[in-house]
């Protein structure tokens, strides 16, 4: 599978507020933080056209609360990555094939993952305000911003990728894992500061 990765898109900010809207109206009795994160929230970098989006809630017991008014709205609850992040909630708003219903449940031991003939078209994570995992996407996104130099290395890393083959998007992701982690470091410092 090769990942896709296109010139920033200027029409990416109106497609997070269509999408923003679309939450609020599903879980905005529990007032939650609506973000746009990732590289389509930072102006001119290049990625994968998808529209990560954080939600932030007040409370552990809040994030399963998110499931049924997300899931009714067509997003697919991925709780195969529970395990591993017991801390947010994971969703994806699917590009299913004509005549295909996107799953409500992607389950742990699921083999499904996004990628090749059925991509995410938007990513939304919900976790706790104000914690560390919470902090660390808004330091990045915010860090970006400031720093076009980093975005555009960013920007390279990834076209630079776009030529390989991987299984799945996790393969992906787990190949620009030292550069992300080391840049959320400095992000979180800067932010701090």
């Amino acid at each position: 599978m090769k990942v896709i990765i296109v010139p920033y898109d200027p029409l990416w900010p109106e497609a997070f507020e269509a999408q923003r809207r679309t939450i609020a109206g599903a879980i905005g009795h529990l007032f939650p933080e609506i973000d746009h994160i990732g590289s389509t929230a930072v102006p001119g970098v290049a990625a994968k056209p998808v529209i990560d989006i954080l939600i932030g809630v007040a409370a552990d017991e809040l994030l399963n609360q998110t499931i049924a008014p997300l899931t009714q709205r067509g997003f697919t609850y991925f709780r195969k990555y529970e395990p591993g992040m017991p801390y947010r909630r994971f969703f994806a708003l699917l590009g299913m094939p004509p005549g295909e219903t996107a799953p409500a449940l992607i389950d742990i031991g699921d083999p499904f993952v996004t990628g090749g003939s059925i991509p995410s078209l938007v990513n939304v994570h919900v976790m706790v305000k104000h914690t560390y995992h919470w902090k660390r996407h808004l330091a990045m996104r915010d860090f970006l911003r400031a720093h076009p130099e980093i975005a555009d290395a960013y920007a390279a890393l990834k076209i630079g990728l776009s030529a390989r083959e991987f299984g799945d998007t996790n393969e992906y992701n787990a190949a620009k894992d030292s550069f992300v982690k080391a840049t959320e470091q400095r992000a979180l410092a800067w932010w701090k500061g």
